[in-house]
């Protein structure tokens, strides 16, 4: 079937342009170069993280600034009025106690959490500071190593699309349902074609029945490897 011969010598270009287009996205300064960048990504979302938790511990600060001045007002009150209308006995007296050692508590606790946030908001400030610099840079690695890449691989580019242009040109004249079969079985498997070697298919060595050699002889169908599923010429 000459179409498929056809098709035959067009995988032959269509594989070398394969390969070297995997060699081009595989390669070494490739690869460090996309980490590099997964890392600045890493540490672009770590850094907006930390801005977030800055924000609620700004809120959260205010917040307890807020409380602690109302505190100390109403402790500051609940003293006015002692110097003014002292208590008239020993009940009164143990009120007022109760109410200053329940806003003393308050204070004390309002305080408590106001020193951790801001020990723990001055961290992330030292923290923010670590990232920003490691940011930086990995992100000047990002493009040195993009540059190197871009460098490296310039040459295999230009070649790479020599060689697919190749391909194009051996594709003219090739039925389009065939091509579609063969783009079809390529997702599946590399290379998309194989030889009958000795009634096998010489892609996975397995012995092809009767029915499919005799389909393969008048040349009147595309066959494939019922194992392998690769498109058989003869």
């Amino acid at each position: 079937m000459e179409a498929l011969e056809m098709l035959w010598s067009y995988m032959q270009e269509d594989m070398k342009a394969d390969r070297l287009n995997n060699s081009i996205r595989n390669s070494p300064l490739r690869q460090k170069a996309e980490k590099a960048r997964a890392r600045y990504g890493e540490l672009q979302k770590a850094y907006r993280q930390i801005e977030e938790q800055t924000a609620i511990y700004a809120d959260r600060r205010d917040a307890l600034q807020d409380a602690l001045s109302r505190a100390q007002a109403q402790l500051e009150a609940v003293t006015s009025r002692c110097n003014e209308n002292p208590p008239a006995d020993a009940e009164q007296t143990q009120a007022v106690i109760a109410e200053v050692e329940k806003l003393v508590s308050g204070l004390r606790s309002y305080e408590s959490d106001l020193r951790r946030i801001q020990k723990e908001s001055a961290e992330f400030v030292n923290r923010s500071a670590e990232i920003l610099a490691n940011a930086a840079k990995t992100r000047k690695e990002f493009e040195d190593l993009k540059e190197q890449y871009a460098a490296a691989s310039d040459e295999k580019k230009q070649e790479y699309h020599k060689l697919r242009a190749s391909a194009d040109a051996k594709a003219v004249g090739i039925p389009e349902e065939l091509m579609a079969v063969y783009n079809t079985v390529k997702k599946q498997i590399s290379p998309p074609m194989a030889r009958l070697v000795n009634m096998q298919c010489s892609g996975c060595n397995t012995s092809q029945p009767s029915a499919a050699l005799r389909k393969i002889d008048a040349g009147t169908d595309i066959v494939e490897c019922e194992t392998c599923g690769r498109i058989l010429i003869k």
